[in-house]
């Protein structure tokens, strides 16, 4: 679908607008597409059936997108729709609309009302309020009759639907994650002041409730782990060199989470019709604190609605200030689009590593070289976070991505304290055996008597105390040396971080351990207390040692309230290494920035 209609004066008067996504009206872009109607020349601009013109438009402020528009004559105004990218679907689709704009206009004769009162000041043209709501009403009611299914239905969508790459379990899987993003946000857990969990949910706890469902006992040897749940083709690609290396994270996540309307009818029309050109918008103005007060002070409530912590946002906020006041705003750009494109450098900048992050290579740089015995080193991990993130989750899909580039894994249970933790790991590891070679019979022992096979093997000691956890990390790194294991993965018991009794041995475990990369799972449900969090887990191994990485989980359950990954890396500097999108072992992602920075700023 396109994004925006909007019909305007030379003057900059709005007269109408429609998003046919029901998101709020994208000033900045109308304001990028004259920007660049006036800088480029004719040349550049692509005639559409001899009757409309199409441009694209780049712009720092707003990601680039295609505009189609038509000027008509006595008296002029600018009738422009945007969309994404150039493509026959979007491109019929935005010209039977323009065109289907342009006959109602003329149909409802309000071309010849403005006429008639071209002496009065436009936004004195109440007259106008009753013919715009008719427009609207008959825009929208022929554009969802006959615009916008027929254009998607064309051959052209149906045949991409249909495409070899697309199956019958994407599509199914695409429709399960669309049904759980356009649920409500207010579900979930937050971390109380002292320390305690606080269930925010309002699901009917009866809807989790599996138990009256038939399912295959997994103590069955005949049962496998189904493949339907395990697509590869999402989870990554695999490089001219072997290496498999997992996909970027998308906006498949927020396509479908719409921004609620404040305005209906016609009062966003006629009532209101704002002149955005009007705004400072003649550009060349030197920008002053008192033009930045009401800014900043919308853009630090739109940040602090993501989920981003008051204290963050006020950081980038002051950024902001720091970069643009005293300067100019651009031709043709407002004050307020100036300190939004100063906003989205401060978050990018916030979010890219400043560290390598070729976590692939540096493992294999390790494990390629060999002692005196022929022995390789093998690449220790500890992964570690508050109680119920999903640390056991992310590892096992940790886990999955590293055999898929053929290392053998050692799966460690030090998580000697919670009930039923080494258990969990062990129906993990047996999967992943499983999904590694099929012949494999769960519940059975490898030639060394443990759980697994030869891609992977879980190492557990029982339950015990703290000490417990640091004999079996270091006689885990020694038998993993001995058998010639590659990856080594320690999974942690959960703790309050706000503790100092259980973050203590944090340091202990660190120290004795020595582990290559510590990784702290974070979830993206937590909001505005995930601050705290990385603070303490990060402080929590000593002055000589940090946490290397973060797995911000669950990014599939907020929509675009992605303000946990700000947070995080605000409070410590350490880069995002991956963000989980659901329960499957493939539903592990590496963060694009664009996409997180394009999301926050939406």
């Amino acid at each position: 679908m396109f994004e925006q209609l909007a019909i305007f004066t030379p003057q900059g008067q709005v007269l109408y607008q429609f998003n046919c996504l029901g998101k709020k009206f994208a000033e900045s872009q109308i304001n990028a597409f004259l920007n660049q109607l006036i800088l480029s020349p004719v040349t550049k601009k692509d005639s559409v059936g001899g009757k409309f013109n199409l441009v694209n438009v780049q712009s720092g402020a707003t990601k680039s997108f295609c505009a189609m528009f038509y000027v008509a004559k006595q008296p002029e105004f600018y009738f422009v729709i945007t969309f994404a990218e150039q493509n026959l679907q979007l491109d019929r689709e935005a010209e039977e609309t323009l065109t289907l704009a342009l006959k109602l206009w003329e149909s409802l004769g309000i071309r010849e009302d403005i006429n008639e009162n071209m002496s009065k000041k436009m936004d004195e043209l109440h007259d106008l309020e009753e013919s715009l709501a008719k427009f609207d009403q008959f825009l929208r009611a022929k554009y969802e009759e006959s615009i916008k299914y027929t254009v998607s239905s064309t051959p052209a969508a149906a045949s991409k639907e249909q495409s070899p790459g697309n199956t019958v379990g994407k599509n199914k899987n695409k429709k399960v994650q669309q049904q759980a993003r356009s649920a409500p946000s207010n579900q979930g857990r937050k971390w109380g002041r002292d320390g305690v969990i606080e269930d925010t949910s309002n699901v009917d706890m009866k809807t989790l409730d599996f138990s009256s469902k038939k399912t295959k006992s997994t103590s069955d040897n005949s049962v496998s782990v189904q493949e339907s749940a395990i697509d590869k083709d999402s989870f990554g690609n695999r490089t001219e060199g072997g290496d498999f290396l997992i996909k970027q994270i998308d906006d498949l996540l927020t396509t479908s989470a719409k921004e609620p309307t404040t305005t209906s009818g016609a009062n966003k029309y006629a009532n209101s019709a704002f002149g955005f050109l009007q705004k400072h918008f003649l550009g060349n103005k030197t920008i002053t604190e008192q033009d930045l007060v009401s800014v900043l002070d919308k853009l630090k409530q739109q940040l602090v609605t993501k989920n981003v912590a008051p204290e963050a946002a006020d950081y980038l906020t002051a950024q902001v200030k720091r970069d643009i006041l005293g300067s100019k705003t651009a031709n043709w750009t407002t004050v307020e689009d100036t300190a939004r494109e100063s906003l989205t450098k401060a978050l990018t900048e916030i979010l890219t590593p400043g560290v390598s992050v070729d976590l692939l290579h540096e493992i294999q740089k390790k494990t390629g070289k060999t002692d005196s015995e022929g022995k390789k080193s093998p690449y220790v991990f500890s992964v570690v976070g508050v109680n119920g993130v999903g640390k056991s989750t992310n590892l096992s899909k940790l886990a999955f991505w590293l055999l898929q580039n053929s290392f053998r894994v050692l799966i460690v249970a030090c998580d000697t304290f919670r009930s039923g933790a080494v258990e969990q790991l062990r129906v993990h590891v047996e999967n992943l055996a499983q999904l590694m070679d099929q012949s494999y019979v769960r519940g059975s022992r490898n030639k060394r008597g443990k759980t697994g096979n030869d891609y992977v093997e879980l190492f557990e000691a029982g339950y015990g105390g703290s000490d417990l956890v640091t004999k079996i990390a270091k006689q885990a790194i020694k038998y993993g040396h001995d058998y010639d294991f590659d990856i080594i993965l320690m999974d942690t018991a959960g703790r309050r971080h706000n503790d100092p009794t259980l973050m203590s041995p944090l340091k202990s475990f660190a120290e004795q351990a020595k582990p290559d990369k510590i990784i702290m799972v974070g979830e993206a449900l937590v909001g505005t207390d995930s601050v705290q969090q990385a603070k303490n887990f990060n402080d929590a191994f000593g002055k000589v040692r940090n946490l290397d990485f973060f797995i911000i989980s669950k990014c599939d359950t907020v929509g675009g309230m992605l303000g946990t990954m700000v947070n995080m890396v605000y409070a410590t500097g350490i880069p995002i290494l991956f963000v989980g999108v659901g329960q499957t072992y493939t539903d592990l992602r590496t963060l694009s920035v664009n996409w997180a920075v394009n999301t926050l700023m939406s």
